[in-house]
């Protein structure tokens, strides 16, 4: 037992870079602490906490992967409260292609949170633009909003709060997901699917969606996840394996803007995860 808590795997976590609670340094010790082997950070549109991440992990002796998670265009999927995740592994962060990648992605953020907040300031909310950027930097997401309202006593439901900070109709521009792998790919790295539960694909339409990607670029699944029960986790590996796409697993871990999901609680380890731990070396 001891031995096998020694390669633990925790690959989907975000720090105070985007909408997570601890520093990149403090989700790392974390890591150590909770004994992950294995680790990647995968801030919402940024790699601005990999560096720092990757240094500490370095100290502990953890094996760090780069990683980023952007959230992709969903109209091709039909009507509905869909969402289409992709993170990205094993990349150069300093690439063009992960600049190209960040920097649509976060110009698109700051142009939704300036007009989410001003909707906001209309509606009586006592939360400016500037306030947000001063507590969390440009980067910060629908949780650090809700947290705020949160704290302020209107709401006292995190997901209640997301849902009302959704209804108010403010959309952010998205890529196409064959976009994203290209340019995570032309980095150096695997592009794979997360959560797609949230997907709200049925598995037969899944599947097909999945088999369409891999032409186009997908490299894995995300199978392991706290949204996933474990017959859909079931279900998503034998698909990954017909298709011959890795299977990864991570918590969707935030801190204390996810307090219900502790880092490395689906206790993963390097028997359950099919991926390549350490950096693909080119042919």
């Amino acid at each position: 037992m001891e031995r096998i808590s020694l390669y633990k795997v925790e690959l989907h976590c975000h720090s105070t870079a985007s909408d997570g609670s601890l520093t990149p340094k403090e989700l790392v010790n974390l890591a150590y602490e909770s004994q992950i082997k294995h680790l990647s950070l995968t801030d919402h549109d940024t790699v601005a906490g990999l560096k720092e991440a990757r240094e500490e992990a370095e100290r502990l002796g953890i094996n760090f992967i780069n990683g980023i998670e952007v959230t992709a265009d969903t109209s091709f999927l039909g009507e509905g409260k869909r969402q289409l995740h992709i993170l990205g592994y094993h990349f150069e962060p300093e690439s063009s292609p992960i600049k190209e990648l960040t920097g649509f992605f976060q110009k698109s953020r700051v142009k939704r949170n300036r007009e989410l907040l001003a909707r906001l300031e209309e509606l009586g909310y006592p939360i400016t633009y500037e306030e947000m950027v001063k507590r969390h930097g440009e980067n910060f997401g629908k949780p650090n909003i809700a947290k705020r309202l949160m704290d302020l006593g209107y709401f006292t439901d995190r997901e209640e709060a997301i849902d009302f900070l959704s209804s108010l109709g403010v959309k952010r521009e998205k890529m196409d997901y064959r976009e994203v792998f290209r340019l995570i790919k032309e980095a150096g790295g695997l592009p794979v699917i997360a959560h797609p539960i949230t997907t709200k694909l049925s598995l037969t339409e899944l599947y097909c969606f999945l088999k369409r990607a891999k032409e186009e670029g997908l490299e894995g699944v995300e199978v392991l996840h706290y949204r996933h029960t474990a017959p859909y986790s079931r279900e998503l590996r034998k698909m990954c394996r017909e298709l011959s796409l890795y299977e990864t697993a991570g918590s969707d871990f935030h801190g204390d803007n996810k307090p219900c999901i502790k880092l490395g609680f689906l206790n993963a380890t390097t028997k359950e995860v099919n991926f390549p731990l350490l950096k693909p070396q080119p042919l």
